[in-house]
């Protein structure tokens, strides 16, 4: 025990280190000022496709775009790059760059995932949208962009063959694009409007990704790399922390049915906990195997809907955590909601997301900072802190509640 208290006074000193060097940095930010830090389509493809649109250093940016990805294009001569490039019933294309010169032609479809959940054959609709534009396979690359390089779940690739989900190139913000980023600051040195733009953008991944904690890491590393008795801590540790990730996480969705279920009393709801997937509720069990097993939570029915089924407000995890409105037809299927237009107009009005499995669906942010998601999968110290205070926790629930009650009432719902 001896050993573990000096191991973690050494811990606990370089911590302190790192947070002085911290909070004498300059914090300010102006993509964190003006928007969502997270939000991938307002904020990260738009940037990106500026930078890529850039009237004197696009072509540039492109060139080193393409080397950092070894996608090989020949010497064109036109280029069209996209944002939210609609393609009618087959959605929205995040990023698009198409490139031309005679009849030789290429297309690089980049899909960008910050957190918003994959949709079923979205890949491959996207694929196919540009086959149909006459585009063939050896003209056709795929990008899947996430935060740490994560792959496109099967419901996303869904229809595509072998050799079409091999054309998928993965790659990450914290890696590729901040990589990325770096190079083309040495391009702009000379051109301060753009260099400092770029900085400041670069310093916003290396944040949302965790990688500007790589000093106080290495620091860390060194430090346990120093005795073997520390090494063999270390290992012990890890089992440690996932341990205290179950036990807050399930403290989290308990503090949360209590509270959801006293409103659900009030607005005549009731909760439903013995749906099949993917309408599970939350469990022990189910906690314990996350993330392997997502896409768990709370369900309370609100009213039936004729012609249409049952309507439900649920509050679910993937990586984040949300809530919104799905309909369950009679036939307990739950994956036609893109198609239903019940409140419609309401869910565009509040800016919820539509998806096949949700009517409307909103991520949760933390009381303490709007910018800031409930994230279990990343689960960072400061959601571990603020779950494992009964007072803060107890503010959180009620932050969310609130969100929900006023939500409610914009629909007019029970």
């Amino acid at each position: 025990m001896e050993s573990y208290k000096i191991f973690f006074e050494k811990l606990n000193l370089i911590n302190k280190k790192y947070n002085l060097i911290n909070s004498q940095k300059e914090d300010f930010n102006i993509f964190s000022i003006l928007r969502n830090e997270y939000d991938e389509v307002n904020l990260h493809s738009k940037f990106i496709v500026e930078l890529l649109k850039n009237k004197n250093y696009g072509k540039k940016f492109i060139e080193i775009f393409l080397e950092k990805l070894e996608i090989q294009v020949f010497n064109y001569e036109n280029i069209n790059v996209f944002s939210e490039y609609s393609k009618g019933i087959n959605g929205r294309i995040d990023i698009l760059l198409e490139f031309s010169k005679g009849k030789e032609k290429k297309a690089i479809i980049i899909e960008n995932k910050i957190y918003a959940e994959d949709q079923i054959g979205q890949l491959n609709r996207y694929y196919y949208s540009m086959i149909n534009k006459n585009y063939s396979n050896d003209e056709l690359e795929i990008v899947y962009l996430t935060l740490d390089g994560s792959e496109p779940n099967e419901e996303s690739i869904k229809g595509l063959t072998k050799e079409e989900k091999e054309k998928i190139i993965i790659i990450s913000y914290k890696e590729n694009i901040i990589e990325w980023i770096d190079v083309c600051i040495k391009e702009v040195a000379e051109v301060p409007i753009i260099r400092e733009t770029l900085i400041q953008y670069k310093n916003l991944l290396k944040k949302i990704t965790g990688k500007e904690e790589r000093k106080l890491i290495n620091e860390i590393e060194e430090l346990v790399l120093s005795n073997n008795e520390y090494l063999k801590m270390i290992y012990k540790i890890d089992d440690v922390l996932r341990e205290i990730k179950i036990d807050l996480q399930f403290k989290f969705w308990k503090k949360l049915e209590e509270k959801l279920n006293e409103i659900a009393v009030k607005r005549k709801m009731s909760l439903e906990n013995k749906l099949e997937f993917p309408n599970f509720q939350y469990s022990i069990d189910l906690i314990k195997n996350y993330p392997k097993k997502k896409f768990f939570g709370l369900m309370y029915f609100i009213k039936e809907i004729e012609n249409r089924g049952k309507l439900y407000l649920r509050i679910e995890v993937e990586d984040r955590v949300y809530y919104g409105f799905r309909i369950i037809d009679n036939n307990g299927k739950s994956n036609f909601n893109m198609i239903d237009d019940y409140l419609e107009k309401e869910f565009k009005e509040l800016n919820f997301t539509r998806t096949n499995w949700w009517l409307g669906l909103k991520y949760i942010s933390s009381f303490e900072n709007l910018n800031e998601f409930i994230d279990f999968k990343y689960f960072n110290e400061n959601l571990a802190i603020l779950l494992n205070n009964d007072k803060k926790l107890e503010k959180l629930v009620k932050h969310i509640s609130e969100d929900i009650e006023d939500t409610l009432d914009y629909l007019k719902l029970s």
